[in-house]
């Protein structure tokens, strides 16, 4: 949706649903006090200016809302407002915001497991929710993918990419924009999938991954296939809507921040894969 056609009241309708799944009747605590001022913003400037607004630096063609309102058994969730790939378009989303470092060897790693699942879970039934009372979401990005894709397409064949991602959505309408590049794609949806997949031959020119991901996160998949000598020096470009310690992730070959436009992403892709066949 276009930012001029959103309205307060179509942001209120989106915070309302939020708040009915992530507080249903039963459901201890409550909502953040300052988080619900955006139910009385008057004009979009107004919502706009309850939100925090993305990260410094963050490309101009990616603008990104984000409103910390939590859930009844976690206080870090967000609601989300971005453009994404296709600049002037806006989408609601949550961010679980569940990459809290919680290591497999502390006590409490298999409540903190149960509770990114339950997190994920709520985060799929709010999105649902929005899409059947038609406000954007993925759903929107993924068939204006597809528009883009028939507008841009360029026959000029190019190399396999591993894409992935645990956004079903978003991770097909990256495959489409990129296979009407010319790139061969494959999609994996979570760590353990890319793993089996870097598994077997061929392996891909390049992987795509995103940082957070339920189980394996982009971190641990990172770790795991640099320690095989077949993938060591395979091309590996991390996407990441949150903050992280870089000095973690010092054999990513790059790293987009989230949101971003498709423009970026293709220069980064064919930069690192330029890289690739200049060092054979």
């Amino acid at each position: 949706m276009r930012l001029e056609d959103l309205t307060p009241a179509l942001m209120r309708q989106a915070l309302e649903v939020y708040l009915a799944e992530a507080w249903p009747p039963g459901e201890t605590g409550t909502p953040r006090r300052d988080s619900l001022r955006l139910l009385d913003a008057k004009t979009l400037g107004d919502a706009l200016g309850f939100m925090e607004r993305g990260d410094p630096g963050d490309d101009p063609d990616s603008r990104r809302f984000t409103l910390r309102i939590g859930n009844g058994r976690y206080p870090f969730m967000k609601f989300v407002l971005q453009e994404h790939l296709v600049a002037g378009e806006f989408f609601f989303s949550v961010d679980t915001h569940d990459n809290l470092d919680i290591r497999p060897d502390s006590p409490d790693f298999r409540g903190w497991e149960e509770l990114k699942a339950w997190n994920r879970a709520l985060k799929l039934r709010i999105e649902q929710a929005w899409a059947r009372t038609g406000l954007p979401t993925h759903q929107d990005l993924l068939r204006l993918c597809g528009e883009l894709a028939a507008a841009e397409r360029d026959d000029t064949q190019r190399e396999r990419l591993l894409l992935v991602d645990d956004e079903l959505q978003v991770a097909e309408g990256l495959a489409v924009l990129l296979r009407a590049r010319g790139y061969a794609v494959e999609l994996a949806h979570d760590g353990r999938e890319a793993l089996e997949r870097l598994a077997r031959d061929p392996l891909p020119d390049l992987v795509l991954l995103d940082y957070e991901m339920p189980e394996l996160d982009g971190e641990e998949v990172l770790r795991r296939l640099r320690l095989d000598p077949r993938l060591e020096r395979l091309p590996v470009l991390m996407a990441t809507a949150s903050s992280i310690d870089l000095a973690r992730v010092q054999s990513v070959s790059g790293l987009l921040r989230k949101p971003y436009p498709r423009h970026v992403l293709f220069e980064m892709i064919a930069r690192l894969l330029g890289a690739r066949r200049a060092a054979r």
